[in-house]
């Protein structure tokens, strides 16, 4: 059995290697004609090459594009390519790949965005964001069918909400990682700011999650921003307002 998977590996290693050196340019004309992604100014080969600019839907745009191939990963069963781009002159570095077994993954993601411009990526309704993000993933990995898991941490600085009232945040952060019963779970909190933020939020199957959050307003925090609070959230004799959500992912992406 092991000799066999010794050979299928060296067989793939050896049509990827294959594959890795056509041109960049002569796959990016295949990809312009048959994607929604438009590729422009390519170089090198899929090896190791550039592109000037990388277009998703006629409005997501990567700028400053450059890859090179880990070919060692190859003798682990996995495709892995070093990444370096731009978007909206925020740098992303990260490692991405794929299994042999279809397991995708993504390995030290870093990256800034500005509050407002992810919602206006994610296209948030109503509420304005303002503050700056940044992403720190050491891994993730999903597969068709399953649960993602992910390690890292999402830092939201100087978080503020504006729907009729701004409300202040203060420095939110999320982190990720794996429960015992190897799902996705996030912890929730923060510093700061006119609302006191701290939850958990945990993927239950490959499309339900469960979050509970409590929301404790501070003295900062305005009647407004307390009776905002109570649209959503259930009041507690404390004071406090526990938000309880669970379902589809579908309802919230």
């Amino acid at each position: 059995m092991k000799k066999r998977v010794y050979i299928v590996t060296a067989i793939a290693a050896y049509f990827t290697l294959l594959v890795a050196t056509i041109p960049a340019r002569t796959v990016s004309n295949i990809i312009n004609q048959n994607s929604p992604v438009k590729i422009q100014g390519a170089s090198g080969t899929i090896w190791q090459g550039e592109a000037f600019s990388i277009v998703i839907n006629n409005s997501t745009q990567l700028r400053q594009n450059s890859w090179s191939f880990n070919a060692w990963k190859l003798l682990i069963g996995k495709i892995a390519i070093d990444v370096d781009t731009q978007y909206i002159n925020n740098n992303i570095n990260s490692e991405i790949g794929v299994s042999f077994l279809g397991r995708y993954f993504i390995n030290d993601l870093k990256t800034k965005i500005s509050a407002q411009d992810l919602a206006q990526l994610a296209e948030i309704p109503m509420a304005q964001l303002s503050g700056m993000i940044s992403l720190d993933i050491a891994h993730a990995e999903w597969k068709q069918g399953e649960m993602p898991l992910a390690d890292g941490e999402i830092n939201w600085k100087d978080a503020t909400i504006t729907v009729a009232e701004t409300a202040s945040l203060g420095d939110l952060s999320i982190v990720l990682s794996e429960s015992e019963q190897q799902r996705l779970n996030a912890e929730i909190k923060n510093k700061g700011g006119d609302i006191r933020v701290s939850g958990t939020a945990e993927l239950v199957s490959a499309s339900e999650y469960a979050a509970t959050v409590t929301l404790t307003p501070t003295e900062s925090a305005s009647n407004n921003i307390k009776q905002s609070l109570g649209l959503f959230a259930q009041k507690q004799n404390n004071g406090a307002y526990v938000l309880k959500k669970s379902g589809s992912l579908n309802q919230i992406m």
